[in-house]
C-alpha cells in the first residue's frame, strides 16, 4: 500500500472525498481540504486565515499576512551576522464556488476562517490541527499534497487550454520567480478566470 505522504488524489478521489465530507456535516475539514487544495495554501497559511482579509484588495480574495517565512536581511549582535526573518504576505484568488462556501461558514464576527467552537476564538488553530482534520476524516493524503493536488490541476488546465503558464503557476503557489519570470504583472482577473476554469 502507497504511503499517504507519496500520495497525490487524482481528480474524482477529490470529488468523492468532498462529497463525503458534506454528507457527514464536516463542513470545518471541507473548507480545509478546499484550501489546501483549491487555492494551493500550507497549513500554516489555512490556520491564520483571517475573516477581515476577504475582498480587501480585489474581489474573492484572500490575502494571508503569516504565509511564509523569508530572509529580510540581517543584522549584528555580539559581533555576528545574525539573519532577519519576515513573514511574507500574499493575495490568493478564491474560485467562486468555495468563496461562496467560505462567505456562507463564517461570520463577521469571526476572526479566523476556521473558527473555533471552544476555546479561545482569538487564537488560530495551531498547523498540526490541519493534520487532525484529515486524519480523523480518513483522506488517503497528506495535507501537503493537497498543494501538488493543486499544482497538478492548474498545469493541466493550463495545458489542456493550450496556455502553459509556468510563471502564473509559481505566483499562485506562492513561489518565489526567477528573473525571468518576475517582469510583468497578471491582472486579478485573469487569476480568477483561471482558477475557476481549473476549479468549476
Amino acid at each position: 500500500m502507497m504511503d499517504k505522504r507519496d500520495y497525490i488524489p487524482d481528480h474524482q478521489m477529490y470529488m468523492d472525498s468532498l462529497t463525503k465530507l458534506m454528507e457527514n456535516d464536516e463542513i470545518t475539514a471541507l473548507i480545509a481540504v478546499r484550501m489546501g487544495c483549491e487555492m494551493g495554501m500550507t497549513r500554516l497559511e489555512i490556520v491564520n486565515a483571517k475573516v477581515v482579509n476577504l475582498d480587501i484588495s480585489n474581489k474573492r480574495s484572500l490575502t494571508v499576512q503569516v504565509a511564509k517565512k523569508v530572509r529580510r536581511g540581517s543584522k549584528k549582535v555580539d559581533g555576528k551576522k545574525v539573519p532577519l526573518f519576515a513573514m511574507r504576505t500574499r493575495e490568493l484568488p478564491i474560485n467562486l464556488s468555495l468563496y461562496q462556501l467560505i462567505k456562507t461558514y463564517t461570520k463577521n464576527s469571526d476572526i479566523y476562517v476556521l473558527h473555533r467552537e471552544k476555546g479561545d476564538a482569538k487564537k488560530p488553530f495551531i498547523p498540526r490541527y490541519i493534520n487532525t482534520l484529515y486524519e480523523a476524516n480518513g483522506l488517503p493524503w497528506s495535507t501537503h499534497k493537497s498543494r501538488h493536488y493543486f499544482k497538478s490541476q492548474v498545469w493541466s488546465w493550463m495545458m489542456k487550454n493550450r496556455q502553459p503558464d509556468r510563471a502564473l503557476l509559481q505566483e499562485l503557489m506562492g513561489h518565489q520567480k526567477d528573473v525571468h519570470d518576475s517582469y510583468g504583472e497578471y491582472s486579478w482577473d485573469y487569476k480568477l478566470e483561471v482558477v475557476d476554469g481549473v476549479f468549476a
